[in-house]
């Protein structure tokens, strides 16, 4: 969590630089005709793969916040630019808790499609008209130059509001990841989840679905982390792993999803439509994941 602080100043940063502007101009043909969203949403997407959860819900707030996109737009770029990070992916998941790197590749390439198949289906969302009539054909310099105008504020107000800003959103960060840390362990503790885990694989007819399968997949479904650790240490073969864990993943779990909740609550982006395409981003991942390892 605090490794993330770094990537939320050089956001807001960027931002006020105009830098997201410049974006715009560059990635517009491609980002308006595909994803049916401004070319910003491409630093969007950028920042949010390349840094994980939650630095895209940022992203996606404050360029709502800053009218640089209207509210259906606001509510595709939320849904298809909310993504892991591939530290976390290759790292934490396939190094650190699987012990096989190379399965890193197969879950990040898997995490990433379903992100674009995500954006692909919500590009049909709403009928709302864009804020303004975009040209492809543009000056990237000069609209970043323009936006900088308009920011108006110095380098070191920038600095200072971006370390602030910062710095509220990892203390939020980490009080959520620990609260739903804990919740999970008080279930664990209190014997509720093995016992609604035993209730749960008895209903099923298929044995091979078993309590500890059900337990880890819940335990997932509140954090990711943890969940992976869980299924990590079943006795299953590999590919039902894979695919499991690629899931949890792509859905974020509830801690993830509470995370971005938060972020949007000062703008008037709709959690319930990003909660649904959350869980439709998880089965996606968890398809793609069993098609690349199988193929």
């Amino acid at each position: 969590c605090p490794a993330l602080l770094p990537f939320f100043i050089c956001v807001e940063i960027l931002i006020g630089l105009g830098i997201v502007s410049l974006f715009g101009s560059v990635f517009r043909p491609l980002m308006s005709p595909v994803f049916n969203v401004p070319g910003e949403g491409s630093f969007n997407f950028f920042m949010s793969i390349s840094s994980g959860y939650p630095v895209g819900a940022k992203i996606a707030a404050e360029l709502r916040n800053k009218n640089l996109c209207s509210l259906a737009e606001g509510q595709r770029l939320l849904s298809f630019c909310s993504t892991s990070g591939p530290l976390f992916i290759i790292g934490a998941v396939a190094t650190g808790i699987m012990n096989n790197p190379a399965l890193g590749f197969f879950l990040a390439l898997a995490h990433y499609l379903s992100a674009i198949t995500a954006g692909l289906f919500m590009r049909f969302y709403g009928k709302e008209k864009t804020l303004v009539k975009r040209k492809y054909k543009s000056d990237p310099i000069a609209e970043m130059m323009e936006f900088r105008i308009k920011d108006g504020r110095t380098f070191g107000v920038l600095m200072k509001d971006a370390v602030k800003n910062g710095i509220d959103l990892i203390l939020t960060i980490g009080g959520f990841i620990i609260f739903f840390s804990v919740i999970t362990g008080m279930l664990k503790i209190s014997g509720f989840l093995p016992w609604f885990s035993t209730c749960v694989s008895g209903i099923i007819p298929n044995e091979a679905i078993t309590p500890d399968m059900i337990s880890s997949v819940l335990t997932g479904f509140l954090e990711v982390t943890n969940g992976a650790k869980a299924c990590a240490s079943l006795h299953i073969p590999l590919i039902y792993k894979t695919v499991i864990i690629s899931f949890m993943i792509g859905f974020g779990g509830l801690s993830v999803n509470a995370q971005v909740m938060s972020i949007i609550s000062e703008t008037d982006l709709k959690f319930g439509i990003y909660f649904i395409v959350k869980l439709l981003q998880g089965f996606a991942a968890a398809f793609y994941s069993y098609i690349l390892i199988t193929c």
